[in-house]
């Protein structure tokens, strides 16, 4: 059955990476984040330029080698981990929206193996996007302010002592 919603939502090779941030949220977002004047910026998943602020954009992200100090922008989940990976290479650190579903302790773990500690989350809703969105703040060489296990929980697990 065919939703009678208009999402307005542009499609290219993956439906669900392309959700345009309400420019409004994108700028309340963006002033979370301390810059130094001298600080390199990029919107590394630049689309409708709603976190082009200052700085660089770029749409291939995975072949742009550019160094700089922050990633900021609302990534595309399609290939989450690759993409946190890669945004490792940040000299000061990177800020993405995405999902709170996909904040999980294996990508927290995965960013702090190179260094970057969330220091903070902002939760938002977006109308017509699916559950609450995190914009999250990673920066290098602090430590994170989430605490978290990867052990799968069940209730044969018996507490030791």
């Amino acid at each position: 059955m065919k939703s009678k919603i208009s999402h307005n939502i542009k499609h290219r090779t993956f439906p669900n990476d392309e959700f345009f941030t309400p420019r409004g949220l994108a700028k309340k977002l963006f002033k979370m984040i301390y810059l130094g004047k001298k600080d390199v910026v990029m919107d590394n998943a630049f689309g409708s330029g709603n976190f082009y602020f200052k700085g660089l954009k770029s749409k291939d992200f995975f072949n742009d080698d550019r160094m700089v100090d922050w990633y900021i922008t609302n990534p595309p989940y399609s290939n989450l981990d690759k993409w946190l990976e890669k945004s490792c290479l940040a000299r000061k650190g990177f800020a993405y929206l995405f999902g709170i579903n996909n904040l999980t302790p294996k990508r927290i773990e995965l960013c702090e193996k190179f260094g970057f500690g969330i220091t903070k989350i902002h939760l938002c809703k977006v109308f017509k996007w699916f559950g609450m969105s995190a914009f999250i703040v990673w920066e290098k060489g602090k430590k994170g302010i989430v605490d978290y296990d990867r052990v799968v929980w069940n209730k044969s697990i018996k507490p030791k002592g």
